[in-house]
């Protein structure tokens, strides 16, 4: 027999989220960070995040397991179970590295046995013995840290780092726990490189930014990214259907990708080929393969294999092995989706959704923001639900105005139903027969081109190796001109899936799509299988390849997913060109006439045109045109969820048609002639460049006495020798000028500035064109990437000190920086500079510097009164040598918090004080107030709140008595859960699953007073009161339980009005208090689970990604104090530059008219006060006590 209970807690400053089976986490923090900001840090600081050691009774002895949610392990069975967690590190190509680890802190553990590690197999039911370690006198592990082999996603080789922060002494029966540590990287040597793609894939930024640690230290600003690009993968056998497939080809070109297929029968016959093929073309096209999609089923009479997985019984189907190209690892280098057909109606079918779906969406009503969402609770549980109502609300936060959803009932004709009134997403979580749908339902929708994108992520929905797959069904549903289903779909192959990872990866893939703004569908998919890896980083079982392999998408790789109504998009280019001309401009506007940026504009013609930008932020961009042949050229423009914009141009040959010739532009920069420079050939900032052009007479007829005259639309550049004759030029003639053109470029430009030169050509006979010479200045940029504070190992500011600042700069240019010279200036009061001014030695190319180099630092000083934590911005302003100037900001922290001060400030500016903060003026006194009618209170009892446990959760929506303002936002209702939490605004969530904040999970935005799996039973109540005497709203948990336990809790959460109790923000204030608290749910996990991680109390916004956390899984924040009876927390964005207490008249000073003010409120003859500052003596109410005491401190008495 085994019994569960906690002993010790962990302090750790992070948290993460557990391998849940019904959440995602918005961020995993897996306890690093970067040491710095460059690219160039190899050190990584490590804080243990939330732990708890788990004590086990099993046969008459204690035994212990360290437990951290979410973390994977590294032991052997039989030894001692000890966690460790995972993050990802971009390294150099070609270098191998070991670790060095420093132990900043730890703490040690007596009396500790620890478990050992018997296996992953829950079905194991044999005997693990001891090893060999629990007989040796050395610690276990003998490091704590170690470093994978070099993995490859795309363009960025990554290692991962693992931390087991733990030591078993096993000779001592101790246990050491690391608290704090550095990590450093070593370059031990070279090994062989992966291949990486010379230009980069804007597909995939969004997958690095929430894998790799040191993401926003790499320098991708300026990345050379390749033309998107497609392979479609044919059977051999597509003869006379190619016609079909060629359509969409076609089309994808049109819109700017780069598009290839293979059919050959020795390459797509065999996996094995087929994968050599994708992988050399990956290696070795200009523009490598970004998406692949499969136009075949896996059997059948138009075929291309898939593989099967080995790691398990079932030898699952699925094609995520053709993604995986580079390294002995499941990152991907090509999005893969498979269009499966089974004839020529499916082929004409599949095609006609897809090229429908992204070239004439149909507009008739607005499907685009309309999904239906299935949550099956009967056989799954209820985290089916819970997924749902989690993706439902994301939703609903990025706009969609109708997401229906249903959990009981006739799911078949409920989804076949909603399927038929169109959808953009169509959403099932549940158990294998998906509640009865199946391809009937499919063919009985009725939603013609209003498709959705489906994701069926349960057993045997992507079994497509064997007879037509549900996902199989969805996309070849109705005919090419009467199309049913989806466009798209997501399924799961085999019967053996688990819930934990199927809500996972649906998670991950919504998460991807909504928050992280993937816009293809084959993109969503790997997103959700990403989460799977960041949510599992151990590969516990196989489980992460397992599950990886085993979701397949139907449906185009490279498909545009909507998520909103489309907007149009007005463009205005020219609808001809005489032949010759060499670039066309594009402006863009939307319906309400303001610019479109990063919209991408593509101008297509078979063979010879293919040219593509975005356009800026005034919605201009302008294209080269290569071509020198006459006839119509397409336009096509896309944008996220805008309606595609189709049109055309003719390029014509209007007789004589002149204009530059592209080959022959020369620069002379060597200090010869009117030249001025350094004669590299390059123009570089301060440089008179002598630039010879030769023109070519594209036209049909001779041309007489041609001029050519230089402008430049850029104000730097100063043209001083700007027109020449070229006399005639005979049809199809190249001639050089007989002299060059002059110009000279300012000082101090920035790296890759446009010239903006156009030569404005004329003859005799009223002939006159324009032509583009596309030349960009070689110069420096250089910006701040790191501030170092002397003398302190973590760089951070000492209140009421001053200290050397020494700052990092980084030369992301293509010349050395030289002679730099800078100034910091702060906008927050919190700061005084001495020494503004600083100076850096030479930064080379691609490098670093820092004013240590030349002892020219900085001097800052923080003031006293500063809340340790707080993060202050420096505007550092730099000049070099040759005038280039920038400007740039670096983050400094001011001191580091410890339990006598308030946890944040969050991004937004909340912090949290408890009442342990005595010593600011903030902190709150625990002062109940009694709601609950059965012990003397006034309150309304929430009888629509009846969660008796297990699956009884319950919420409620009620108007608030005034706006509450909450992280920027308005809200006039609250949601209130049995779960110990409330949201501003409508929910239906019931979340009784606890985790970090901010994160996904539960609603949002949040209030989390004591959010555990609670039950209204042995008594258990919610009330609501308003206060109107102390203009606050308050919501008591009256003597309810927790559901593992039982243990009793009582706790309130009182919204101030913030029209009364005034805040920078004009946020509302929140103060929780604790009558009753007891801590007590530490899980049980054996076969039965029940979820642990104590209690969460903290806050989330609206988006999920902003918030403070004060305490979860038993984990405090350092600033934080431990909750006990009789304890409260007051949430504000009043800082420590707070208004005087009795300044009732906000003056910023106290004297006589305060004084007036408070009579008359007091005699209830004046206006409404803010009490809070009118509570001169803090105990909660305002009377003749205050009155005394503010005149007190206006008489100077005190």
């Amino acid at each position: 027999m085994r019994i569960f209970f906690t002993i010790v807690l962990g302090t750790g400053l992070a948290t993460i989220l557990t391998g849940s089976e019904n959440a995602v986490p918005a961020n995993i923090d897996d306890g690093f960070r970067l040491k710095g900001s460059n690219a160039s840090s190899n050190v990584l600081e490590y804080h243990i995040p939330d732990f708890e050691l788990r004590t086990i009774e099993e046969n008459g002895k204690i035994l212990t397991r360290p437990v951290i949610p979410h973390s994977g392990s590294l032991v052997m069975p039989g030894e001692p179970d000890l966690p460790s967690t995972t993050t990802f590190y971009a390294v150099e190509p070609g270098i191998s590295y070991s670790l060095q680890v420093t132990i900043i802190a730890s703490e040690m553990v007596d009396d500790v046995d620890i478990i050992h590690f018997r296996t992953w197999d829950n079905e194991f039911e044999g005997t693990v013995n001891k090893s060999s370690v629990y007989d040796s006198a050395d610690p276990f592990p003998g490091s704590i840290a170690t470093i994978s082999e070099t993995m490859v996603m795309r363009d960025l080789h990554l290692v991962s780092v693992t931390v087991t922060p733990f030591q078993y002494h096993p000779a001592t029966d101790q246990l050491e726990i690391i608290t704090e540590a550095e990590i450093e990287l070593i370059e031990t040597g070279t090994e062989s490189a992966a291949f990486v793609p010379p230009r980069r894939s804007r597909a995939f930024e969004p997958f690095y930014r929430s894998l790799v640690v040191n993401y926003e230290a790499l320098d991708r600003d300026m990345i050379d990214y390749q033309r998107p690009s497609i392979l479609y993968v044919l059977p051999n056998n597509i003869g006379s259907l190619f016609g079909t497939i060629e359509v969409l080809m076609d089309w994808k070109r049109r819109v700017g990708y780069e598009v290839n297929y293979i059919s050959s029968s020795n390459v797509v016959n065999n996996t094995n080929n087929l994968k050599n093929y994708i992988e050399d073309a990956y290696e070795t096209w200009d523009n490598p393969p970004v998406y692949v999609t499969i136009v075949a089923d896996a059997e059948g009479s138009y075929d291309v294999p898939t593989w099967y997985e080995n790691w398990s019984g079932y030898n699952g189907e699925g094609d995520h092995p053709y993604s995986t190209l580079e390294g002995n690892d499941l990152l991907p280098e090509v999005l893969i989706g498979r269009m499966s057909f089974d004839s020529q109606s499916h082929l004409q079918t599949v095609v006609s959704k897809t090229l429908n779906y992204e070239s004439t969406p149909y507009m008739g009503e607005n499907w685009f923001e309309r999904a239906c969402l299935v949550g099956d609770p009967s056989s799954s549980g209820i985290s089916c639900i819970i997924t749902k109502e989690n993706i439902r609300e994301m939703m609903e936060l990025y706009g969609f105005e109708d997401v229906r959803t249903v959990y009981s009932g006739s799911f078949a004709s409920q989804m076949q139903s909603n399927l038929s009134d169109g959808l953009a997403f169509f959403n099932y979580r549940g158990y294998y027969g998906v509640s009865g749908f199946g391809s009937s339902n499919i063919n009985g929708t009725t939603n013609g081109f209003m498709l959705p994108i489906a994701t069926v992520i349960t057993c045997g929905t992507g079994s497509f190796g064997n007879g037509e797959a549900l996902s199989e069904a969805f996309i070849r549903a109705g005919t090419a001109s009467n199309p049913k289903g989806a466009v798209a779909c997501v399924g799961t192959a085999t019967l053996g899936t688990h819930t934990m990872f199927n809500n996972v990866v649906d998670m991950g893939f919504y998460y991807g799509t909504l928050v992280e703004g993937i816009s293809s569908v084959g993109g969503a998919l790997m997103a959700g299988k990403l989460w799977l890896s960041k949510s599992y980083p151990t590969n516990p079982n196989d489980y992460v390849s397992i599950f990886s392999h085993w979701n397949s998408l139907m449906g185009d790789a490279s498909l545009q997913m909507w998520t909103a109504y489309p907007e149009q998009l007005n463009v205005v280019h020219p609808y001809a060109i005489t032949v010759g001309t060499n670039f066309i401009d594009v402006s863009i506007i939307n319906s309400s006439g303001n610019p479109v940026q990063d919209a991408w504009t593509t101008i297509y013609r078979d063979d010879d045109i293919l040219e593509s930008g975005y356009t800026n932020e005034e919605g201009f961009v302008r294209l080269a045109v290569p071509s020198v042949e006459t006839g119509e050229v397409l336009v096509t423009v896309t944008k996220v969820n805008h309606y595609p914009y189709q049109s055309s141009l003719q390029i014509y040959d209007p007789g004589v048609s002149v204009n530059v010739y592209s080959d022959i532009i020369l620069i002379d920069d060597d200090d010869s002639g009117a030249s001025s420079g350094n004669g590299d050939g390059i123009v570089n900032s301060g440089e008179t460049v002598e630039l010879s052009v030769a023109l070519s007479n594209y036209g049909s007829v001779d041309a007489v006495n041609i001029l050519a005259s230089l402008l430049s639309s850029n104000s730097n550049v100063s043209v001083t020798s700007s027109t020449l004759s070229y006399g005639n030029i005979a049809s199809e003639e190249i001639v050089s000028g007989s002299e060059p053109f002059v110009f000279t470029v300012a000082d101090g430009l920035e790296d890759g500035t446009t010239l903006g030169l156009s030569l404005f050509i004329t003859d005799d006979d009223g002939y006159n064109a324009a032509g583009q010479i596309d030349l960009h200045v070689s110069g420096n940029r250089i910006f701040a990437s790191d501030v170092d504070v002397f003398g302190s190992t973590q760089d951070v500011l000492t209140p009421g000190e001053s200290s050397t600042v020494h700052i990092e700069l980084h030369n992301d240019g293509s010349t050395a920086a030289m002679g730099i010279t800078g100034t910091i200036t702060c906008a927050s009061s919190a700061i005084e500079i001495t020494d503004n001014t600083g100076t850096w030695n030479v930064i080379p190319v691609g490098g670093t510097g820092s004013s240590s180099s030349t002892g020219d630092g900085f001097e800052i000083s923080a003031l006293e009164d500063v809340i340790p934590g707080a993060v202050a911005h420096l505007i550092v302003a730099l000049t070099t040598q040759d005038g280039y100037s920038s400007s740039s900001i670096v983050p400094v922290q001011i001191g580091i918090p410890t339990v006598a001060d308030p946890v944040g400030p969050d991004s937004y500016g909340y912090y949290i004080y408890d009442s342990g903060d005595i010593e600011y003026l903030l902190a709150p006194n625990y002062n109940w107030v009694e709601i609950d009618g059965r012990y003397g209170g006034d309150g309304d009892y929430l009888s629509s709140l009846s969660d008796g446990g297990n699956n009884g959760d319950d919420v409620e929506t009620i108007d608030l008595p005034f706006t509450f303002r909450f992280y920027g936002q308005s809200y006039d209702e609250i949601s209130i859960c049995s779960n110990g939490w409330v949201s501003l605004g409508e929910t239906n969530m019931a979340s009784f699953r606890n985790y970090p904040v901010p994160g996904a999970g539960g609603p949002f935005p949040m209030i989390a007073g004591f959010w555990d799996d609670l039950k209204l039973t042995n008594g258990g109540r919610v009330y609501t009161w308003y206060d109107s005497n102390n203009k606050q709203f308050i919501i008591q948990w009256s003597r309810v339980r927790t559901y593992q336990n039982s243990s009793t809790e009582t706790f309130q959460i009182m919204l101030r009005d913030p029209d009364y109790y005034l805040t920078p923000t004009n946020d509302g204030e929140i103060l929780i208090q604790y009558m009753d608290f007891n801590n007590t749910s530490n899980g049980s996990y054996s076969w039965n689970q029940i979820h642990g991680n104590y209690c969460t109390v903290g806050i989330e916004d609206h988006t999920m990604t902003v918030g403070l956390q004060y305490t979860f899984n038993n984990g405090y924040h350092d600033a934080a104090m431990e909750l006990d009876d009789e304890t409260a927390i007051l949430i504000t964005t009043r800082g420590s530059d707070i208004r005087l207490h009795g300044d009732l008249n906000m003056d910023n000073s106290l004297n006589i008219f305060d004084i007036l003010i408070l009579i008359d409120f007091i005699l209830q003859e004046g206006q409404e006060i803010n009490p809070f500052l009118a509570d001169i003596n803090s105990d909660g109410m305002v009377n003749i006590l205050d009155m005394v005491g503010l005149v007190q401190i206006v008489m100077g008495y005190n």
